[in-house]
């Protein structure tokens, strides 16, 4: 839904500004240069912020590929009409092998079986697969030892329905300020496509470079890199540089649907967590865990409403939540409310409802619930 007056959009919502993004694409790729392909990793509904979408804005700025974590992610671009290279980052059980050819999508591969697998299919379909190494530098969760790539190399160059698109790893603590084990990652990742380089003279793509690498670590840069985090305006961690100039895409706001007056003594929510000390003004917000804002913000959270904080008070329930705007002057129903994203002179972070929450940004602004619409601003015709 693009941004306009529609009285009947719930008055709870994501606002995705694709300006942002197009911006955001930009500047990683200046950073980057001409001669390396920046990969949009537009996994789980681009983190949250809708994946078609995103992906039509990182491709038209300067993206190369797109980036998915599961096939369903692959299929539902193809099928929204994406024509751009997708590359399926995690391995499929085999028997999946039929979709990854059928939709032309480039598949990650770590064992024989799948290769098997791919190669009959493609062959059935009369089609070529393209499909990515990816090795085990240290991440420990997906990979070939190293040791054992040539190995794999050698199936897929005997598999002529097959062809290798490329090579790539994935860095653990690149979003960390010390930065030795990405330094090792690097060195075993680059041993080993030197080994490969003297037994077949060409690996057209080579990729380690995460978001936090992009940020700090040139020399993984190679040929291509996957970028999801920045994409989106969001820095790894407060440890990386802030090398590239980015915008928060994703604010979620809300408006304020009913105000009361409760006294002293008086009980807020399930559970009566929060008992008012004094007469108290309470606001309701719309929106509650079933909609990705955290029951753990209970009694922890804080909103922005007129430009000031407003804290959340009582458990967040499934459907609302309550906050204290007692110190806020004329705060009355339909008045905006924002979770996460600026008002005023105020910002609310992704990493601040992280850090509420005892968790991460990335797993904010990803788990926000599907029950929620999303608005999509843009400005300029360029974005």
């Amino acid at each position: 839904m693009i941004a306009g007056d529609n009285h009947l959009l719930r008055p709870a919502y994501l606002e995705v500004d694709l300006d942002a993004i197009a911006h955001n694409v930009r500047n990683i790729k200046r950073k980057l240069g001409q001669d390396v392909e920046l990969m949009a990793i537009v996994k789980a509904d681009g983190y949250g912020h809708g994946a078609y979408t995103v992906a039509r804005a990182a491709l038209k700025n300067g993206a190369g590929s797109l980036g998915v974590a599961i096939l369903e992610e692959g299929i539902q671009l193809r099928q929204q009409g994406i024509k751009a290279p997708i590359a399926n980052l995690y391995p499929e059980p085999p028997e999946r092998a039929a979709k990854v050819v059928e939709y032309d999508l480039e598949q990650v591969v770590t064992d024989a079986k799948l290769v098997r697998y791919l190669s009959r299919e493609a062959k059935r379909q009369k089609k070529r697969c393209a499909v990515y190494i990816e090795i085990d530098t240290g991440m420990g969760r997906y990979g070939v030892p190293p040791n054992r790539t040539l190995e794999l190399v050698r199936k897929i160059k005997r598999s002529p329905n097959l062809y290798l698109k490329g090579i790539l790893s994935q860095f653990s603590t690149a979003d960390q300020k010390k930065k030795d084990f990405v330094y090792e990652q690097l060195g075993i990742f680059t041993q080993t496509l030197d080994r490969l380089q003297a037994s077949y003279n060409h690996i057209p793509v080579r990729s380690i470079a995460n978001s936090g690498a992009v940020l700090d670590v040139p020399a993984s840069y190679f040929n291509q890199v996957r970028v999801g985090f920045l994409l989106y305006g969001l820095y790894p961690s407060s440890e990386t540089s802030e090398s590239v100039r980015v915008k928060p895409a994703m604010n979620l706001k809300s408006r304020v649907l009913f105000v009361k007056e409760v006294g002293k003594g008086a009980s807020i929510s399930y559970g009566r967590t929060y008992i008012a000390r004094r007469k108290t003004k309470i606001a309701t917000i719309p929106l509650g865990y079933a909609d990705g804002y955290s029951r753990s913000l209970s009694n922890r959270g804080e909103v922005l409403i007129r430009g000031k904080r407003a804290k959340v008070v009582g458990r967040v329930c499934m459907d609302a939540f309550m906050v204290d705007v007692t110190r806020i002057p004329r705060v009355e129903v339909g008045d905006e409310v924002v979770l996460m994203g600026k008002q005023g002179k105020d910002e609310i972070t992704a990493h601040d409802l992280g850090r509420w929450t005892n968790t991460f940004a990335y797993e904010v602004v990803s788990r926000m619930g599907k029950r929620l619409p999303t608005v999509y601003v843009q400005r300029s015709k360029r974005g």
